[in-house]
């Protein structure tokens, strides 16, 4: 049995990720963090989710809850990274969703992941994983040849723009560039005013905000006379709370120690 904690249980992903957990086998829920001034804290998961009878506790501090064996961690940046050297410290597996990281951030996460196995994905989601490696393929065909653009709606709650998703897009989409030899890309946020004439080397980053909206993600490649258009729309959260189980249990029989990402899970790498 894979003994679970979850980081910031009591918000929107975190409710996700323990319904998903209590529907699946060989995986247990042992509790969950949230931040000290939060009122769920000192409740127990059945409490302050409104799960029946469970009686995990919700506190604010890993070390004060029961022994588990992976962290699941859907919060913020600085959050996430003391949560994972606690998980260094105690030898635990972590599967990590938050985003809006630094560079260096992102550079200390691959120094702990050295030590323990980290799954670390801008999205979960099956379907956006296989559009990764879609645009990825699709990129190291067309190369520059076509002017491609990235455009993501996410709801009016979102607090970093451009998404992660579409941060990892733009990477696929320069992995695939550089498979056929071509330079580093030009990224250009969005446009306003006299920007000149689009250069071949640009990719263009665009973010709505705007409803209720889960996640859209699209990438264009547009051609002379044609274009191609990728698009993944989720429209339930669940989606993204089944992914992090399913890499969880991957994660726990991955005997591999580094960091990962949602493609290494479902073993989907663009050659």
């Amino acid at each position: 049995m894979i003994k679970v904690a979850i980081a910031g249980i009591a918000g929107r992903m975190g409710r996700m990720l323990a319904a998903a957990i209590e529907r699946a086998e060989g995986i247990e829920l042992v509790g969950g963090i949230e931040s000290p001034d939060s009122a769920a804290v000192g409740q127990t998961v059945g409490q302050a989710l409104s799960m029946g009878g469970s009686a995990r506790p919700i506190e604010s501090e890993l070390a004060r809850l029961p022994n588990f064996d992976l962290l699941i961690d859907f919060t913020v940046p600085d959050a996430t990274l003391a949560h994972l050297a606690y998980c260094q410290r105690q030898n635990l597996r972590a599967v990590v969703g938050t985003t809006g990281f630094t560079d260096l951030q992102q550079e200390k996460i691959k120094q702990i992941s050295k030590t323990i196995g980290v799954v670390h994905a801008h999205n979960y989601s099956v379907g956006l994983t296989i559009l990764l490696d879609l645009v990825e393929r699709a990129s190291a065909r067309v190369g520059i040849a076509a002017d491609t653009e990235i455009v993501e709606w996410h709801h009016n709650q979102k607090i970093d723009a451009p998404s992660g998703t579409a941060f990892a897009l733009l990477d696929a989409v320069k992995s695939g560039r550089e498979q056929a030899g071509l330079s580093a890309a030009e990224v250009m946020h969005g446009r306003e005013g006299h920007t000149g004439q689009r250069t071949k080397n640009e990719i263009g980053m665009h973010a709505l905000r705007g409803g209720d909206v889960v996640g859209e993600h699209h990438v264009l490649f547009a051609l002379a006379g044609e274009r191609i258009e990728l698009t993944h729309r989720a429209s339930d959260r669940a989606n993204f709370a089944e992914g992090a189980v399913l890499a969880a249990r991957w994660l726990m029989s991955h005997k591999t120690l580094g960091l990962f990402d949602m493609r290494d899970v479902l073993d989907i790498k663009a050659h």
